[in-house]
Order: structure tokens, then sequence, then C-alpha cells
């Protein structure tokens, strides 16, 4: 499987954490969340550029435990689908890669970010382009929102796109 975000799409940004154990949120009827890695991994910003920029990605390399192996997976790792129950993350605001985050946004309109820690069940409540989308979604479509932060629970484990091998054919 793969994932491309698209204009109608909304690329949740910014630093996130999930504090685990029974943290859930039900999601509304017409929303579906993805997560690409595994909770519990930071997310690396080549990842958040290329969900902005809507580019396709079907895998990622996760790193374990501060270097002690690597995974290449498939993406997303999970995806939640309206009306299922969803691990409610905390967005925060991009502090030191605000700079960065003006950069990767650019001009697209579909990038929600926060000045504030918010719970993705208070995103979807009450978001002024969360709410716009879902009053703009035709009937019977889903509006699909896509992580683009860490779930990290603990520092170690972190998610970025696959190298491409280089060999010399000489």
């Amino acid at each position: 499987m793969s994932v491309r975000v698209t204009n109608k799409d909304l690329v949740l940004l910014g630093h996130g954490s999930y504090s685990g154990g029974a943290e859930h949120t039900r999601l509304p009827e017409n929303v579906d969340f993805y997560l690409l890695p595994p909770v519990g991994y930071t997310l690396k910003t080549d990842v958040a550029e290329a969900l902005i920029a809507q580019e396709e990605i079907t895998q990622l390399m996760l790193h374990h435990d501060n270097g002690r192996g690597d995974t290449l997976i498939e993406v997303p790792t999970a995806v939640y689908k309206a009306g299922e129950l969803a691990p409610n993350l905390t967005l925060y605001n991009l502090g030191s890669l605000t700079e960065w985050g003006r950069r990767a946004i650019g001009d697209k309109q579909n990038v929600v970010t926060v000045d504030q820690a918010t719970k993705l069940s208070e995103l979807i409540a009450s978001n002024e382009k969360i709410q716009q989308a879902l009053k703009d979604l035709p009937e019977g479509e889903t509006l699909k929102l896509y992580w683009s932060a860490c779930a990290a629970q603990v520092s170690g484990n972190s998610a970025e796109l696959p190298t491409v091998a280089v060999t010399d054919e000489s």
C-alpha cells in the first residue's frame, strides 16, 4: 500500500506525542485518520515534507532503540476509519522548526498547525480548517487526516524515508 495526500486531505503538522494506554477518541462518521509510522516513533522532517508536497510514500525506514536495528515497512501502519477509536495524540506547535515549517508548507492550504498543545479530538471538534473541510465534503465521502508529527512515548525510535542504495556498475 502507499499514501499520497491530495488537496482535499489535511496534514496535521507539528511536534506530537501520545501518552498511551486508553487515551483514545472516537472519530466522526466522516473522518479517516492515517498514521504512517507505528505509535512510539518520532517522525523525521523528510516524511513531513513528502506528505506536504503530496509525494507518494510507499515505505518508511524504522530505526529502533538508538541505532540497534532498522526495519523497512510499508505505509501506513494504521488507518483509523470513520466512527472507529483512534489514539488521541497531542499536536504541539513547531517550536524550533517554525522556519522549516513555513518553507515546507509554502503556499499549501491543507496543512493544519497549532499554537498550543491540542489533542486530536479537540482539533477535529474545533479547528477552522478541519471544520471547513468537513462542511465542503461531498455527501458519502470522508475527510482524510494525515498525522505529520511524532507519536512517541519514549526516545530512541524514529521513522524516515528510505534511502536508495547507489551501486557502482563500472
